[in-house]
């Protein structure tokens, strides 16, 4: 999915579609199975019940004058997608709000609604739950490098095992941006990062915010922590000039560890994770506006 010229980030699609059984359109809208999980998204913004749909706004508004409702106290706001709105975003909120035979109470409103245009589509729902984006204290944690995991993307790759994940293990964790954002969502969360000063700058980091610091100075590919899920940027690039020989050995120690994980890398790695012994490999891409890309691979033992 794209995010802006020239960034790709496949991750948004992978995140709703985990946390809500939807897959999002190319407008950023899906159908979801559940929105209870949103609220800890990193890209998903909002969970709607859709009360009405028509394929013009005056149809919609049709619609909206023949339905019994029950939103005393509501508020509408409007989110265009597309061009295809005949009228300003003001006069649609408010032609919508005449359609709609409640009281409506804009300072306190009990009922949020949101009206949308799409390029096929129009239709309004009722919100139901927001994204609280919690990860959002962590981009002042007081220890960074730069080539730290931004928080935004550390909490979409948590999200992709939880659930069912309720520990979690980080064997290259870095600074511990993957950490943090386990922790915030209630996981318990180790780490362990060969360099011993990076270890410490995790700890500090969970530290700082109250966490735990549930992390070691240990080598990956011997490390022998278990969990119900892996969830690590391995070494790649600059960041390590042995990488590319160390990785068949972090991958096969991490699948004795956690028989799922999401591994990141500067290259599609799904050879060698089938070479590890994963069978089950999903693989998505993100690409910044300077070229660098990472693949986020999520790895099950079936």
């Amino acid at each position: 999915m794209r995010t802006r010229s020239n960034e790709i980030n496949e991750l948004i699609a992978a995140e709703c579609e985990h946390l809500t059984g939807g897959r999002p359109d190319a407008e950023g809208v899906a159908v979801c199975q559940t929105v209870e999980h949103i609220h800890r998204a990193a890209y998903v913004r909002t969970g709607l019940r859709r009360i009405a749909q028509a394929g013009t706004f005056a149809d919609l508004l049709d619609l909206l004058r023949q339905m019994p409702l029950d939103l005393d106290d509501f508020r509408v706001d409007a989110l265009y997608l597309s061009d295809r709105f005949p009228i300003p975003q003001q006069e649609a909120v408010v032609a919508a709000a005449d359609a709609i035979h409640c009281r409506a109470n804009l300072a306190a409103p009990r009922h949020r609604l949101l009206l949308v245009a799409q390029r096929g589509t129009f239709w309004i729902g009722e919100i139901l739950t927001e994204a609280t984006q919690s990860y959002t204290p962590h981009l002042k944690k007081p220890c960074h490098v730069s080539v730290s995991l931004e928080a935004r993307i550390a909490r979409a790759l948590v999200n992709l095992v939880v659930p069912p994940a309720a520990t979690l293990i980080d064997p290259c964790c870095g600074t511990g941006s993957i950490l943090l954002e386990a922790a915030a969502l209630g996981l318990t969360a180790y780490g362990a990062d060969r360099n011993p000063k990076m270890a410490h700058m995790a700890q500090r980091n969970l530290l700082h915010f109250g966490y735990p610091p549930r992390v070691v100075c240990a080598d990956a590919r011997v490390w022998a922590q278990t969990a119900d899920a892996l969830v690590t940027d391995v070494p790649y690039g600059r960041q390590l000039e042995s990488a590319e020989a160390d990785l068949p050995a972090i991958l096969a120690n991490g699948v004795r560890l956690a028989l799922l994980a999401v591994y990141v890398a500067g290259s599609d790695i799904t050879p060698q994770l089938a070479a590890a012994g994963y069978n089950d490999v999903e693989v998505w891409r993100l690409v910044k506006p300077n070229g660098f890309t990472r693949y986020v691979h999520r790895a099950r033992v079936r």
